[in-house]
């Protein structure tokens, strides 16, 4: 499958497209399922949240697509950056991934989490930033979360222990939205949106293997 490209020079049309699209599921009764990155796309999703504050979100569901572990609250931690931006989920269902559990089992608990919401949720979502070595979600080349037949996998990065959602957990959203701004990243977006390239050596690549795949991005192609 192919991914959408529209090119923006800031964030407008993302939150925008991002918003609408999660309103009209909301809207039609659907239970909806939105999977949030950490890193630069944090931003995007609590402006869209804000955009929900007046939508019955009762039937929303949130989660994060990968962690970087440790104990909870760690100042790295994806879901403080995230509170620290703005981000409240005080009143929506919503997942934490980190729980005060070793790597193991906190992979295992977030693998068990994200396959029975998949088999609950009509809608399932996901916003994923794009990284210059290729990498999406926590799922940096050539590691273990490339190849795990799990939902989620963890591993030692060269900069944080990582927890994530895997390639085979990517496939079954209904939806991708993803986001990539700056130069260093071309070369990988052009890349992704032209070649079928081996998901080990570029983990972006399973965001095509979804029904509905979109990239915003200041790339031009």
């Amino acid at each position: 499958m192919s991914m959408k490209l529209v090119t923006e020079q800031d964030d407008l049309q993302i939150v925008e497209y991002l918003t609408s699209t999660l309103v009209a599921h909301l809207q039609a009764d659907e239970s909806v399922l939105w999977l949030v990155p950490g890193g630069s796309a944090m931003k995007v999703a609590t402006k869209v949240l804000v955009g929900l504050e007046d939508v019955d979100t009762s039937k929303l569901c949130i989660t994060l697509t990968d962690e970087r572990y440790g104990r909870p609250n760690h100042p790295d931690e994806n879901w403080i950056q995230l509170e620290q931006l703005g981000f409240n989920v005080s009143t929506i269902n919503a997942y934490r991934v980190l729980r005060g559990e070793d790597a193991e089992t906190t992979a295992q608990d977030f693998g068990d989490k994200l396959e029975r919401l998949f088999a609950t949720y009509d809608y399932k979502i996901g916003l994923f930033g794009i990284g210059a070595d290729g990498h999406t979600a926590g799922i940096k080349p050539h590691t273990v979360a490339v190849t795990s037949d799990e939902y989620a996998a963890q591993f030692m990065g060269a900069d944080f222990a990582r927890v994530t959602m895997t390639p085979k957990a990517i496939s079954e959203l209904d939806e991708v939205v993803a986001y990539a701004h700056g130069t260093d990243k071309y070369p990988a977006l052009r890349q992704l949106l032209h070649e079928d390239v081996p998901l080990l050596d570029q983990p972006a690549q399973a965001l095509k293997t979804v029904p509905r795949s979109t990239l915003f991005s200041d790339f031009a192609d």
